[in-house]
């Protein structure tokens, strides 16, 4: 009986895989971001209907005309913006300021979560109360939402290091 070994096979080490660098989609969605929810911004200030195709439930003009359209007279489109400029705003600051490298991950999970928490609100009133959705206003979620997603990677990683 003869045994035959296995030879083994060696190869260059492994180079380990580059990190996919989060804080640069982040930067991306949150361009995208400030584009859609400007634009809602704008259009709201000057009284314009939103362009949209209007169709059975999709119907942009009930939800930018509803209740929920507002919030202590400030457009909710305009609150969108301001909670990406603040994202924006702790982005560009992480690589600058001592007090944002240390904290700004947490605070960049901590607005993109409330500003989750609020777009489902939103999401939930558009369906269940106003039977209609905005494509824009859900583009809007999303892109918070791809933030929230972002935010919580580099959330765990800040932990896990």
């Amino acid at each position: 009986m003869t045994t035959t070994a296995k030879a083994s096979v060696t190869s260059e080490p492994s180079q380990p895989r580059p990190r996919v660098r989060i804080r640069r989609i982040q930067s991306t969605i949150v361009i995208l971001a400030l584009i859609v929810t400007g634009y809602m911004t704008y259009i709201k200030l000057v009284g314009v209907p939103l362009q949209c195709v209007e169709t059975g439930v999709i119907n942009c003009s009930v939800v930018e005309n509803s209740a929920w359209a507002r919030v202590m007279g400030i457009p909710t489109a305009m609150l969108g913006f301001i909670a990406h400029l603040i994202i924006l705003a702790i982005l560009v600051l992480e690589t600058r300021v001592k007090f944002f490298k240390d904290n700004g991950v947490l605070l960049l999970f901590g607005v993109t979560l409330f500003s989750i928490i609020y777009h489902s609100y939103l999401i939930y009133v558009s369906v269940f109360i106003l039977k209609a959705i905005c494509p824009w206003c859900i583009t809007a979620a999303s892109l918070m939402l791809l933030q929230l997603i972002c935010s919580s990677i580099r959330l765990r990683r800040y932990f896990m290091s």
